[in-house]
């Protein structure tokens, strides 16, 4: 092989690699997420896609995107790092009152609320801790 082979192979050895980080970075800083349901309408509707940005950075009246709880065990048991994801409203944030109790969300911990009144949200599983937040919805498809 001449050296202008060698070079075109490293190139795009080097431009995939490149492609390649690019996209994991993308995926370590944003989130793709399919609405499931009907808990958040008339906001999202079922089968929307939403974006999330992953931040620590929640504030009251966010959408946001977390770790859907255990069925019998609540949030105890759900893992941040599986699917499936639930998209819900932050109605309460720490030592804020809680809609319908008046008493204080616990530190590190956020009261979530479907938009529908139907769907399962913080009055079946209490206050969700803040590490099974993955982000914040910025825009829906």
């Amino acid at each position: 092989m001449t050296s202008s082979s060698w070079f075109f192979v490293v190139a795009l050895v080097v431009v995939a690699a490149l492609m390649a980080e690019s996209v994991r970075q993308l995926r370590r800083r944003w989130l793709l997420v399919k609405v499931e349901g009907v808990s958040m309408e008339p906001a999202l509707r079922d089968g929307q896609e939403v974006l999330a940005k992953r931040t620590s950075r929640i504030a009251t009246g966010d959408i946001v995107v977390v770790a859907a709880p255990d069925p019998q065990l609540g949030w105890a048991e759900a893992k941040r790092a599986r699917a499936p994801w639930w998209v819900k409203r932050v109605a309460a944030g720490p030592d804020e009152p809680m809609p319908g109790s008046g008493e204080a969300v616990p530190p590190g911990h956020y009261f979530l609320l479907s938009d529908n009144p139907a769907g399962e949200d913080s009055r079946r599983h209490g206050p969700c801790p803040g590490n099974l937040i993955v982000g914040s919805v910025i825009r829906t498809f």
